[in-house]
């Protein structure tokens, strides 16, 4: 983790569906550098809250600021314009569009000639494509996928759709990447392969990076701060040992009644 400059800070934030708390006065900040993994069991709010940070969501109550900044309400598009790009817990991509042309529509937002000249496909237009492919490029390389760049996704293995969308992301040059599950259904060598390419993300860009994240022993590997949350509150916030040895923490994995 970087020298401990706040990138995000959730404060206080709350989000109901009707009579349903999602999340519940909750806060808790993401550093500059760091990998912050959002944890807890199923229904625990982890998902509604990332969902939340970009603006999926609107919270009734709390706040969110973003680069000191406090964010007003805002569409998914207008926190992608900002620098936060996503994943989902089930991969969406394009599945009869190839490896390539998916991970190029990460690109949209940095396009800046119009649909006319992009319709066209020349002069300017055509040299901000090229550029825009030799990016994609760059990133096809970066993570492994160069056998896949031409293959319709909709055709490859769930690990390779998973990487896919990572690559996805990784095109629109986030300054924060919202990973929701990104190794959920993979075998054990996928994870290995997947946790590799977090780690590489975070080092090699100096992305930040905020994941929900199953696998406790990935999470304690991989964060430098974890975040529990069960049943929309927060119960624990620290390092993965502080975490661990929580016992509201032990209780909620072990399924102890309240």
């Amino acid at each position: 983790m970087s020298g401990g400059e706040i990138l995000l800070d959730v404060e206080h934030v709350s989000l109901a569906f009707g009579g349903v708390r999602a999340i519940n006065d909750v806060s808790f900040n993401i550093a500059r550098g760091e990998i912050r993994a959002i944890i807890g069991p199923n229904g625990a709010g982890k998902t509604s809250m990332l969902n939340v940070i970009n603006g999926f969501y609107h919270p009734q109550h709390g706040r969110i600021s973003f680069h000191g900044k406090t964010r007003a309400r805002m569409k998914p598009y207008e926190a992608a314009s900002q620098g936060i790009a996503r994943t989902f817990q089930n991969v969406a991509l394009f599945k009869g569009m190839t490896t390539l042309d998916n991970i190029l529509t990460g690109r949209s937002l940095k396009m800046r000639r119009n649909l006319f000249w992009q319709m066209l496909r020349h002069g300017p237009a055509l040299a901000e494509e090229i550029e825009h492919r030799k990016f994609c490029e760059e990133i096809i390389d970066f993570l492994e996928i160069e056998h896949i760049r031409k293959a319709p996704v909709g055709t490859l293995p769930y690990g390779l759709q998973k990487r896919v969308e990572l690559g996805r992301a990784l095109a629109m040059e986030p300054t924060l990447l919202l990973l929701d599950e990104p190794m959920a259904g993979m075998n054990l060598e996928e994870k290995q392969d997947m946790s590799r390419f977090i780690v590489d993300v975070n080092q090699h860009f100096g992305t930040t990076i905020a994941l929900i994240e199953h696998d406790i022993g990935v999470v304690m590997d991989l964060s430098d701060r974890i975040v529990v949350l069960e049943y929309g509150h927060k119960i624990a916030d620290g390092t993965p040992d502080e975490v661990k040895s929580d016992q509201k923490v032990i209780d909620a994995y072990l399924g102890v009644a309240h």
